[in-house]
This record gives C-alpha cells, structure tokens and sequence, in this order.
C-alpha cells in the first residue's frame, strides 16, 4: 500500500501553503460569481472540473483559494467561513508517499488440480498464485477465463490512479487507454480538455499529458490488473485485454507528494473521460470532505486499498477507504494460505473484502517485473475482476457490481470478524454469478 503521510484525521484549518479547497452550495454559472473570495482576501486559483453530468451528486463547485496575505488568515478564515456561499472549507493537504514496498522472495504456485473448466493464457506465470494456485486460496482466474478475458475495444475504461505508468512496458502498453480526441505530439490540445497530448493519460500533480511512472508503484499495480494475456511475455493481468487509463497524482521526487488537490484533479479527468473503474492503492489518516464528496457523486466505481498498518479501520479511520461511499470497496489483503496478510489493515464493519496481496508478481518499469506486497496489490485484483464482469456485461449499474463481487466472496476462517463479508475475492464465482442472471433475463 502507497500510504500518504499526514499526521491526523481532522487537519488544522491554517495551510502551511497557503491554499485552501473551498466547496460553495451551488453551482456557479460564471466568473463574476466568486469576486467574494477576492474580496474576503483570497485569489481564486482553480474550479475543479466536476460537472454535474458526471458528478451528479456534488450540488455545489468545489474551488482551489490562494490566501493573499497569511498574517490576515484568522480573519480572513473566519469570514469566509461564514460566508452563506461557502457549504465548508478546508486546507489544500499536502502528504508524502510512504515508500512501503515489500520486496519478497520469489513464490511459486502449485498447479490447480481443479477439474472445472480452465482457460489459462501461456503467460501466466507459476509466481502469479493469486490468480491460480494449488492450495484453494486464488481468485480462480482460469476459470474465470473461460467466459470473459476482459476487453480492449470499447471494454471498460479502468483509471488507475497512482505514481503513473510505465507506458512504454512491453505487457503494458497494448493495454493504454488511447484518448480519441488527441493527435499524438503535436502539442496542442486538440479535444479542448485543458490538456495537451493527453493521449494514454494526465499527470494531475504537474497537470499535463505525461503520466509516466517516477515510482513504480502504478506500474506493479497496472500489471495486476491488466498486463496483456497470452502474448507469451512476462505475465497475464486479471484482464488479457483492457483500457488502463494512468492517472498520476504523484510528484517525481525522492519521496513523492501529492496534494488533496492533484487527487480532486485525479478523479476529475478520470471521471470526464468515461473511466468506469478507478483503482486507489494510496492512503492515509487524514480525512478531506473535498475529496469524499468527489468520490461519493463520481458515477465510476472506485476500489480502494484498507492500508498497511495492521490496524482496526473501524477504530482508526483509513482514508479514502474509509470514506465509506455507495460506489466504493475497501480491500484488505490476504497471503497464499488465504490469512489475512500481517501488515493489513481491517475492520468487520469498514473493510469490505480480501484479495491476494502478499508476494505479488507484477510488472515494474524499463520492462521489468518483481514481487510486492500491500494492500495495495490486493486492490487492483479487486479492480480487475470487476473489469471482466464489466466487460461481459458493460451496463451493470454500481449497485449490481458490487453486489456480484460481494456475492462471489469465498469464507475463509481467518477473515472473520476482520470484513464485513468474512471472505476473500473470487472472480469465477462472480462471473457464475452474472451469467446465471444472465440466463434467467433471456
């Protein structure tokens, strides 16, 4: 899990930077509608692309503030907040990527003896024993297979949100979302999105079109989700064939940043550029009613890791899977022998499910490929199963998907009491699931 460092759960109002995310009750028709924050002593910077079309819950536009003078900000805080425009306002967070990569030995499965039927590409490989193992602690991939590998034209649209993508991995780049509004390198903006050459994604921290991965963390995750199947290369994602649009929100420094603005940026362009899925494996302590309310009307789903602090979530806040929201899951992470991994969080009433997240095999920049563990690899198996219900069936509503994950969930004896379903992923019991639904409606 790539967990964002702050220091509590409800951040002073005062902004070491001076910025401040300000969410009025209504939407604003034009310009002239915020000259009250000039007057109250702050400089509009930024409103927050969140359309009602796409975010249909959100009743008011949410807007990045400048306080002019910083000597003035108890006043100034004060009157703003007052202000019967203003529905809350809230520091511009600042966080630091907690680089909690756990480079593991290399684990090889045992072969399935499962005589149900398999379809099982020629890059799945023996370190990939989420996907299949011999030990009944898989999502049972193969068999998931053999009714749905996922999509690449017109499948769904899967933003993972993240430190970027290594575009140019060679299990990875067939499997970009392509934007269909822009011309490659001609450095204009030719879809009017804001963005220049945003052509496989947007760097939402720098706000440009290059989303490449200064980490590795978003490239591993992509990987799980949707490294291409059975091109006799690496390894298979959960998906052979998708759409993995990158959404960086990350800086490239030697310890990452972001901001509570580059994640409304984030969920902003994902969500106005048809992402049907968003995959979140970052987190921290600190809550953000903008960023809540963001993913709360957003109409994608979004999967979200619980974190890796072997803590109670439901005593200890773990944000955004905490958050809570009608369209989200908070994924926990179990290792081979399907226990609930030692560094994951939980939570019997916040902590919805488990998925593998020990010892992951996944892709990394420059081409390469290497073990994780976090719940932050447990999240994108979550995310892809759900790009293969997706794809068989591209008008389930969020209600329907989470139903069909949840209801595909396998009991394991050590995650009860730690989920709210007891139980760990399985993505073949999720497609039975649908196409037994499916077969009932025809």
């Amino acid at each position: 899990m790539a967990s964002t460092l702050n220091s509590s759960n409800r951040s002073p109002l005062t902004s070491p930077n001076n910025r401040y995310l300000v969410s009025l009750k209504n939407r604003i028709d034009r310009e002239a509608d915020l000259t009250f924050l000039q007057d109250d002593g702050f400089r509009h910077l930024e409103t927050f692309d969140l359309p009602e079309k796409n975010f249909p819950g959100l009743q008011g536009d949410i807007v990045l503030v400048e306080l002019k003078d910083s000597n003035l900000a108890s006043d100034a805080l004060s009157e703003l907040q007052q202000d019967p425009r203003v529905a809350f306002l809230e520091p511009d967070l600042e966080f630091e990527l907690a680089d909690d990569f756990q480079p593991s030995d290399p684990v090889e499965a045992e072969q399935s003896a499962d005589t149900k039927a398999r379809n099982r590409p020629n890059d799945l490989s023996n370190r990939q024993w989420g996907l299949d193992n011999g030990n009944s602690t898989d999502i049972d991939a193969p068999e998931a297979w053999t009714r749905s590998i996922g999509r690449r034209e017109n499948g769904p649209i899967i933003a993972v949100i993240d430190t970027g993508v290594d575009t140019s991995h060679p299990d990875l780049k067939d499997n970009l979302w392509v934007n269909p509004g822009e011309i490659p390198g001609n450095g204009r903006d030719d879809d009017g999105n804001g963005v220049i050459d945003d052509v496989h994604g947007f760097d939402a921290y720098f706000q440009d079109g290059d989303p490449e991965d200064g980490h590795g963390h978003g490239t591993h995750c992509a990987g799980i989700i949707g490294a291409t199947g059975n091109n006799r290369r690496g390894i298979t994602g959960v998906n052979w064939q998708t759409r993995i649009m990158p959404i960086k929100i990350f800086d490239n420094s030697e310890k990452p940043k972001t901001s509570s603005s580059a994640i409304l940026r984030g969920i902003a362009y994902a969500t106005n550029n048809g992402a049907r899925l968003t995959s979140n494996s970052w987190g921290g302590p600190s809550y953000s009613s903008a960023v809540q309310r963001a993913f709360s009307s957003s109409r994608a789903f979004h999967l979200m890791g619980a974190g890796n602090d072997s803590q109670d979530n439901d005593e200890k806040p773990f944000y955004p899977a905490s958050y809570r929201t009608n369209n989200s899951f908070s994924v926990a992470a179990v290792d081979r022998r399907g226990n609930l991994s030692d560094f994951s969080n939980y939570g019997d009433q916040t902590v919805d499910l488990a998925a593998p997240g020990s010892s992951i095999y996944s892709t990394l920049p420059g081409g390469g490929y290497g073990n994780r563990s976090g719940t932050s690899m447990a999240t994108p198996h979550v995310t892809g199963v759900a790009g293969l219900l997706l794809s068989a069936a591209p008008a389930l509503s969020n209600n329907q998907l989470r139903s069909l994950i949840l209801g595909g969930v396998v009991p394991k004896t050590d995650l009860q009491g730690k989920t709210v379903t007891g139980g760990m992923l399985n993505a073949d019991r999720s497609l039975d699931l649908l196409f037994r639904e499916i077969e009932r409606e025809s």
